[in-house]
């Protein structure tokens, strides 16, 4: 394949983590207006919050080996024509019984997405840009994050909550045709690796100690993660009292941030590993400091009396959370070694879905009940002190590829 070929494939397959979190975060830059009109409280939009990752995290793994099995063209071209459609679905919303269950089908259509975009990847380049692919990658969704708040308030001031679904989730539809039109399997270096990854191996999966604390990790990532994602313009509008306008601002500010995050920390552990040749370090460290670091920011910003002060701070938090996220993705990619780096992603983004289960529920019930914004941010800081100690569990050279 030539290089101007891979490079198309790559930004293409960025547009994908850019689109899935443009389209992600739309909910809660809306969810003011949504629980105006159809009188939510914390505790109700919490739930409507979480629907989305009821199927995300039961079907990582079954969308990880879907893309083992039938390769990503077929299988992310059908997701993302999927979430799309239930995107725009998710407008035309008339109560909390629609709203949750489009919420389910838009979760069920991105639950695959970025473990199978991993196996796109891994075929089509080589292990050494694992932790580069990763951040460049989720530096993208990061990018459609920090893009939807400005767009979306927008959208509607223009028109309505409702605008932004209809119109956001078309672009998914245009890169679909796009991605079935451009991909191809024969392209990737891993062609004939998918053939022999028909038959996946569940029990080295499922029985590794290895994997299941990886899992963990990633949860405890995923618990501070989805604040951000769920409960951050909220926060905003009802502690910092920012208008709908400066909020629409100020809440792309950590995502933004995050995107810087998840470039330098691919590049700090591919540095590493190119340097010193020991893939444990390079993988583990950069999480280590990550996770302590982004806990202190977090409870500095939620301790100043400026405003101001907190949004950065916040943001501070988040640029370290997603140093550790492309290291955390490049290390299910070890894991998982050429022909099963989609299921072991798929294995490790469980515990990510299973966090954005739990968070916005805990989030909004201690809120509802305690009064505070505080106490749920700082269940996030406990897990990830916990993350920190369960890294130095997880050994990134132990590769699938070798247990079969």
């Amino acid at each position: 394949m030539t290089k101007g070929k891979k490079m198309y494939l790559l930004i293409l397959i960025c547009l994908l983590f850019l689109i899935s979190y443009l389209d992600r975060v739309i909910i809660s830059i809306t969810a003011p207006s949504i629980m105006e009109e159809f009188k939510f409280d914390a505790g109700t939009m919490g739930l409507i919050f979480s629907a989305f990752a009821y199927p995300y995290a039961l079907l990582q793994m079954v969308g990880g080996s879907l893309g083992d099995k039938f390769g990503p063209r077929k299988v992310l071209t059908g997701l993302m024509t999927w979430w799309s459609l239930f995107c725009i679905a998710t407008g035309q919303a008339w109560n909390f019984i629609s709203l949750f269950v489009y919420r389910v089908a838009f979760g069920l259509g991105e639950a695959g997405g970025f473990p199978v975009a991993t196996r796109a990847l891994r075929g089509l380049f080589g292990q050494e840009k694992n932790g580069f692919l990763q951040g460049l990658t989720h530096a993208c969704s990061r990018f459609g994050g920090a893009i939807a708040p400005p767009i979306v308030v927008f959208l509607m001031l223009k028109w309505n909550w409702r605008a932004p679904f209809f119109l956001l989730g078309a672009i998914g539809l245009v890169w679909a045709i796009l991605f079935w039109v451009s991909f191809r399997e024969e392209t990737s270096s891993d062609a004939e690796e998918k053939k022999k990854a028909e038959k996946l191996p569940w029990k080295a999966l499922l029985g590794s100690r290895n994997m299941w604390m990886l899992v963990f990790t990633d949860f405890c990532y995923g618990y501070s993660l989805w604040i951000y994602l769920t409960w951050m313009p909220s926060y905003l509008t009802g502690v910092r009292e920012f208008t709908i306008m400066k909020m629409g601002f100020y809440a792309s500010l950590p995502l933004t941030l995050g995107i810087f995050g998840d470039l330098i920390g691919g590049w700090v552990s591919d540095f590493m590993f190119k340097v010193n040749g020991n893939l444990r370090m390079a993988r583990r460290i950069p999480i280590a400091i990550a996770f302590p670091t982004a806990s202190l920011f977090v409870w500095f910003g939620l301790n100043t009396n400026s405003g101001i002060a907190a949004v950065w701070l916040l943001a501070g938090a988040f640029f370290f959370l997603e140093l550790a996220n492309a290291n955390l993705w490049a290390t299910a990619m070890d894991v998982g070694g050429k022909k099963f780096s989609g299921s072991a992603s798929g294995m490790m983004n469980t515990g990510f879905g299973i966090a954005g289960i739990v968070s916005p529920i805990v989030f909004g019930y201690l809120l509802e009940y305690t009064g505070s914004w505080s106490y749920p941010f700082y269940v996030g800081v406990g897990l990830l002190l916990l993350g920190t100690i369960a890294i130095f569990m997880v050994d990134p050279t132990k590769s699938l590829d070798t247990q079969e």
